[in-house]
Order: structure tokens, then sequence, then C-alpha cells
């Protein structure tokens, strides 16, 4: 094994470039820093596509994506968390949902009860057609996924 002081210093890291360390029998392994940066939420990778099943829009929690979007159908939707688990506890993340132009049908489904909102409160989803919505979480244990919900943006007025 070359000595560590010969070994050249990398300056531009990359997803599939690996570290020595041991796992927790001892033995030692190789890492990426793709998967020690999904474990545990080190690093955000910008927006996944959530594309939805029969209007049910899952969040899969295991994958290394922090933020998503979610293109409402005009029908009602729902928004699931899925793979919970303690190797996603404290992730971190924003939905960005857009509505559609035709909303004649659109509604939301309630949460499941295993996510909590400020006050306790059910969130009153915008329905207007093409509106822009942000709905951010926080998983604070395998049992809770905290969320917030802010909708009815628009453009900010300009001078």
């Amino acid at each position: 094994m070359p000595r560590i002081k010969d070994i050249v210093t990398d300056i531009s890291l990359s997803a599939n470039d690996k570290l020595l360390g041991t796992d927790v029998s001892g033995v030692t392994r190789n890492y990426t820093l793709s998967d020690i940066a999904s474990f545990g939420n080190l690093g955000a990778t910008g927006f996944n596509t959530i594309t939805h099943s029969s209007n049910s829009h899952a969040v899969d929690l295991s994958t290394t994506a922090n933020n998503y979007t979610v293109t409402a159908q005009n029908a009602t939707n729902s928004i699931t968390f899925e793979n919970l688990s303690e190797n996603v506890v404290g992730k971190t993340g924003t939905i960005v949902i857009t509505n559609p132009s035709n909303v004649s049908s659109l509604a939301w489904s309630a949460f499941a009860s295993n996510i909590y909102t400020p006050g306790g409160g059910a969130i009153s989803f915008d329905t207007t057609a093409d509106k822009i919505a942000v709905l951010n979480y926080f998983v604070a244990n395998v049992n809770v996924i905290l969320v917030n919900y802010v909708g009815n943006f628009g453009a900010y007025p300009q001078p």
C-alpha cells in the first residue's frame, strides 16, 4: 500500500470516487461519494420528477433526490412517502406542485396519519389552474414526517 504522502491529491470530486473505510464489523470497505451522500441525506441532487399512478404521487425517500416535481392531475390526487427508514431520518426537501390547466375535478386527499402539519390541521391546497405550490418536508423519525405547504404563488410585482 502506498504512503499517504505519495498519493496525488484529487481536486476534482465525482460521484464515483471511492473512499476507504471500515464497516461496523471492522471489515475494510470501499464507499463511493454518491453512496455516502445519499446516506443520511448529506447531499441534494436537484429535482426528480414524480410520475403518478392513478393520481397518486409517491415520494421514494430511499433515492438520493431531496427535491421533487409533481404535476397534479385533474382528479383527486395524493402524495405519499415511501421507504421510510432509519437511513432517511433527517432528510429534508421540497416538492414543487404544478396544477393542470383544467381543474374542474382537481382535489387532494388527506395525508397519512404519520404526516404532521403546523397546528395539526388539514392543508387547504390551491386548486387554481396552472398555479404552483410547494410542500416542504422533513423526516423527523421513522414514524413522523413534518410538512409545510405554501400555495398561490404569483409573479412578484415589478415597479
